[in-house]
């Protein structure tokens, strides 16, 4: 079950109903056991026991700690120690954590993360080296596995440096875990902030179930009517990269980006839509990327939970790690301050880039991707300074329009260089993509009826292009303020024509239907 089937639709109302029929107290137990049946009927059953006893392990673990820390405290407090006594206590305490229950749970939890995401290609590769028929061996991989890991690790790291408190219930924590909106494809949750939004009285309120909806349906929109369609264009270039050359395949990379933003973008509305109607208010995972005047900010407006979730847990303890600072303070005394501030900005980044580049995938191709990224977004850092005296002394005006609009071309184009490489799936199919691009140079293509005989007719690929420019619209008039209040203040026709236009934009124009099957969200793989 895929949150753009009809099942999903009916699950849903029947959710809600039960939902809001039940006393407020028992409401997330409710969206417990939903949740569990939405994981079971998306995921398997068969999924179910890693993640049941993955969260087992990490809500015993915050148990443990805590307990700990609570017995330190009571200790510190009976023995009448002094500040620097205490401190030192609480440290020792702190220790006895990270070796006891910290550690272990995290080796245990991230090394199962580890082995759904490489076993199947490591059993690949030894089949590959030995030149055998790769071994049958059955890799079951948990619905969510990243998102929930992310998660659950998250909440244990915060309950660990104490700047939350342990979820006692729990039924509670699991509901955290599984709650079904975001569990495929996220938003990253942090648990301090769902659980009171989960055990609050959240009454029906006509106006945020109508936000809830007004969003799903955007979300539709831009999954069935955009996106599924500009699969079928970039499915057919990709599926046979040798047979195109030229402009053909920079246009595919172009629609590429286009579709994982509709793909991705769409599911976040669709979940935000879903938990908003529960009166559960999801994080916010898309800010109008392409909007953005440089890739840094692109990755702050894109997949934002991921990015602020790497930089709480692998940033910020990368760049204050004792080992670090031992590093470039002996790198200053050798070379010099200079050089020691850049390989602290260096080291921190590059080693968030990798690990992203390996959450998104297994192939060396997705280590280039993060090493692509990190070299861009550390080179902008270290030489901003110089970049402004550049464009002073060739008398650019870097507050003009012209040059905004110019930075947002160029932030998209380094993002579609990005997608280079990893759509093709491998690096090899990556060299041979660059090579057939500069083959030769095609621009007939673009009037002599070549791209409507890739997968898209003529009217298909005209669709696709307006509703780019629908969306692109919709984000101008969302970053000047709510779309959603404002259909809220038109008259009841006006507002019921928007809901019955768009509601009909999915029906007709969606892709669906007898012999169709149904393209899965891009990022529920991760």
């Amino acid at each position: 079950m895929q949150y753009n089937s009809l099942y999903y639709i009916i699950f849903l109302i029947l959710c809600v109903a039960l939902y809001y029929v039940y006393p407020s107290k028992m409401r997330w137990g409710i969206l417990l056991i939903s949740s569990i049946v939405f994981y079971i009927l998306a995921g398997g059953i068969k999924a179910l026991p890693f993640v049941l006893v993955s969260s087992l392990l990490i809500w015993l673990s915050s148990k443990g700690m805590t307990g700990l820390y609570d017995r330190a405290e009571k200790e510190a407090q009976d023995k009448l120690l002094s500040g620097k006594e205490k401190a030192a206590y609480m440290a020792a305490c702190k220790r006895k954590c990270r070796n006891y229950l910290l550690l272990p749970t995290i080796v245990i939890v991230v090394g199962f993360l580890g082995y759904c995401k490489f076993f199947g290609s490591l059993l690949d590769c030894i089949a590959r080296v030995t030149r055998g028929d790769r071994i049958t061996w059955e890799v079951i991989v948990p619905l969510g596995v990243s998102y929930y890991t992310f998660s659950s690790l998250g909440y244990l790291l915060d309950v660990y440096w104490r700047k939350t408190k342990y979820i006692s219930n729990y039924f509670q924590f699991a509901l955290c875990v599984f709650y079904f909106p975001q569990i495929v494809q996220g938003p990253i949750a942090r648990y301090q902030k769902l659980l009171p939004q989960f055990t609050r009285e959240n009454r029906f309120d006509y106006h945020r179930v109508c936000f809830g909806i007004q969003l799903m349906l955007y979300g539709y929109f831009k999954k069935m009517v955009i996106a599924d369609r500009l699969a079928i264009f970039t499915g057919h270039v990709l599926g046979d990269i040798g047979a195109y050359e030229g402009l053909v395949l920079v246009i595919t990379l172009i629609f590429c980006s286009f579709q994982i933003y509709a793909d991705f973008s769409g599911c976040v509305d669709i979940v935000r839509g879903t938990s908003q109607i529960f009166g559960i208010e999801l994080d916010e995972n898309f800010n109008h990327p392409f909007f953005s005047k440089s890739t840094a900010e692109f990755w702050r407006r894109w997949h934002m939970t991921l990015g602020t979730w790497f930089k709480d847990y692998v940033y910020m303890p990368t760049a204050t790690s004792p080992w670090l600072i031992k590093l470039i303070s002996k790198v200053k005394e050798k070379f010099g301050r200079k050089v020691a501030k850049n390989l602290n900005t260096i080291i921190p980044l590059m080693t968030v880039w990798v690990l992203t580049g390996v959450w998104h995938g297994t192939g060396w191709n997705y280590v280039a991707w993060g090493l692509y990224y990190g070299t861009i977004i550390t080179s902008a850092t270290l030489f901003a300074a110089k970049y402004k005296k550049l464009a002073e002394l060739l008398h650019i005006n870097m507050e003009s329009r012209g040059y905004s609009y110019f930075q947002m071309v160029r932030t998209f184009c380094v993002f579609t260089v990005g997608r280079l490489i990893t759509v093709p799936g491998s690096l090899h199919a990556t060299w041979q993509m660059i090579r057939q691009i500069f083959k030769s140079f095609n621009p007939w293509i673009l009037w002599d009826g070549t791209l409507y005989t890739l997968g898209l007719n003529y009217r298909n690929l005209c669709l696709a292009v307006l509703s780019l420019l629908l969306i692109r619209q919709i984000s101008i008039w969302q970053e000047r303020g709510s779309v959603r209040e404002g259909i809220a203040r038109k008259n009841i026709v006006i507002r019921w024509a928007i809901y019955y236009a768009a509601i009909f934009a999915i029906i007709i124009f969606g892709i669906y239907g007898p012999g169709y099957n149904a393209v899965n969200f891009v990022y529920g793989q991760f």
